[in-house]
């Protein structure tokens, strides 16, 4: 007899813990680079948690399983101290997930956004080349420097595309609408890059979406992330920097499914605070996102 779903150990879709899956869900538990408010270290086991709640039976659109599909690969362990260091961590890791099993598909559960870059890092090593990156966000995250250092969760897409980990062309950032200098924020049009605001993409169907990333980045590796403060707080009140007049939960999942006929060779979603999550219902939708991400993939 089974277990009821909230049984037992908490993993990512009651997934076995091990690496021999098509997908693997893997947390980096860091947020020493959030600049308002904390908690997303805490995030990768909040969404195992939420993740509860889509064990019941297939995804209703793509008729698959993710609960057969994915194992969780637990936390990477990085320090609470040095950003730097905590990127040497988190690629590492990365790295090593793939040495245990070349075929699979990385989930990765952050942490604030600059844990994204260390991912990036990994995958242009194992790419070879840069990467296509679709980047749904409320804030830019192209600023010059993040409060007098070079590195945090409000540069690293500036700092990807200077470190050449993803190509600026083959980027398109989606759902900005932060207080922001023009500058700062119109940087990724002049690299070759395309943004688009929050308004302009509720009104953006899925289908149009799509023939951008066709017209844009055609059959090259695409990496998604998805800082969460995309969605509105009344959506996704659990966030470090969360920002009014986002996008719905439903509109996130349309976008998101259609990008299914594309090379996409992995996901993040990042910058979910439990301590300011009331109802789960934030953990629920990362949870929710990736839980679709291998469906539609799967």
């Amino acid at each position: 007899m089974f277990g009821l779903p909230y049984q037992g150990i908490a993993t990512f879709l009651k997934a076995p813990q091990d690496g021999t899956r098509p997908f693997a869900f893997l947390g980096l538990p860091y947020d020493c680079s959030v600049t308002f408010r904390p908690g997303a270290r805490m995030a990768p086991n909040a969404l195992r948690r939420a993740s509860m709640m889509l064990t019941d039976g297939r995804h209703p659109e793509f008729e698959t399983d993710p609960c057969a599909l994915v194992g969780d690969l637990g936390d990477l362990d990085i320090m609470q101290v040095g950003q730097h260091d905590a990127l040497k961590r988190i690629e590492a890791g990365v790295m090593a997930a793939y040495e245990q099993a070349p075929g699979q598909t990385l989930l990765c559960a952050g942490g604030d956004h600059m844990t994204t870059l260390g991912v990036l890092r990994a995958q242009r090593r194992l790419q070879g080349h840069p990467l296509s990156l679709i980047h749904f966000d409320a804030h830019c995250d192209t600023w010059a420097s993040h409060f007098g250092d070079d590195i945090g969760h409000g540069t690293f897409l500036r700092n990807a595309i200077d470190e050449g980990l993803v190509a600026p062309e083959r980027t398109l950032s989606l759902g900005l609408r932060s207080p922001v200098e023009p500058s700062t924020r119109d940087w990724l049009s002049e690299q070759g890059g395309e943004w688009l605001s929050s308004r302009a993409l509720m009104k953006l169907e899925g289908e149009t979406l799509a023939q951008k990333v066709r017209e844009r980045m055609g059959t090259s590796p695409i990496y998604i992330t998805f800082d969460i403060d995309v969605l509105d707080p009344a959506h996704a009140p659990g966030t470090g920097t969360p920002e009014i007049g986002g996008i719905t939960t439903m509109k996130a999942l349309e976008l998101l499914e259609a990008l299914r006929e594309f090379n996409l060779i992995g996901m993040d979603v990042v910058e979910v605070s439990p301590p300011y999550d009331p109802q789960e219902i934030t953990s629920l939708a990362a949870a929710t996102l990736l839980w679709t991400f291998i469906a539609m993939r799967g």
